[in-house]
């Protein structure tokens, strides 16, 4: 997560599929043989790749599991208020440049004391997780809360130790969080929150990824249905 050059990791950590060059945008594949990047410059995709492989296996240690080859584009802008989206049913990421992101960033956010580069990684990952949440099992059509706990979770998780202490810090993690208050409405007004919610609940489950398996088999859904 560390903020370091990648041009010396650009050559192992990617192919070129399409001509690119410095300040050129291109498509490159990573090594994972899952996952194509598309990004303004190859040092910026060798980032994204390395980060993709690291996800990859934290995830999967997680119970959460790509199967799909997925497409990330890396963005120089994105809707207002956006900075990564998984387009469900078409394992396409996109996410804001590392860039885009400082522009965006609020200090109300409940990751702003995540410095940039490294919540930019996280990001990734919480996009993957919804890759991989895409076909998980939901009787009501769209399990949104379900899906968003675990891509919050698994975000969270990601962050180096120091990060995850300062993410916590804007919340009481010894508050006890019970799950009717992981729902779309939350979700939808207070996202921050929601994400505070998510990972105070992960962190107090007993096997915390043996629960995300549950819910990734849908034996466990946190959606409720709407009349």
């Amino acid at each position: 997560m560390s903020a370091i050059s990648y041009l010396t990791r650009a050559t192992g950590a990617l192919s070129c599929l399409l001509f690119a060059t410095e300040g050129r945008a291109g498509t490159f594949e990573c090594d994972n043989d899952l996952l194509t990047v598309t990004a303004k410059t190859p040092v910026l995709a060798a980032r994204v790749c390395r980060v993709a492989d690291d996800a990859l296996t934290e995830l999967a240690a997680c119970n959460v599991t790509l199967g799909l080859a997925t497409s990330i584009s890396i963005r120089n802008d994105m809707q207002a208020d956006c900075i990564g989206i998984y387009h469900c049913g078409e394992q396409r990421i996109d996410v804001l440049s590392p860039a885009g992101i400082a522009d965006r960033r609020t200090e109300d956010s409940a990751f702003a004391g995540i410095p940039t580069d490294r919540y930019f990684d996280s990001v990734i990952v919480h996009e993957l997780a919804h890759a991989a949440a895409d076909a998980l099992p939901c009787p009501f059509g769209h399990c949104v809360a379900t899906t968003e706990y675990v891509a919050y979770a698994m975000q969270v998780r990601s962050l180096s130790p120091e990060d995850r202490e300062t993410f916590e810090a804007e919340f009481d993690m010894s508050k006890k969080i019970p799950r009717d208050r992981l729902n779309a409405m939350i979700l939808y007004m207070a996202p921050d929150r929601f994400a505070q919610f998510s990972w105070a609940h992960f962190q107090q489950r007993p096997d915390s990824c043996a629960y995300i398996g549950q819910i990734m088999r849908g034996d466990i859904v946190l959606d409720i249905e709407h009349p």
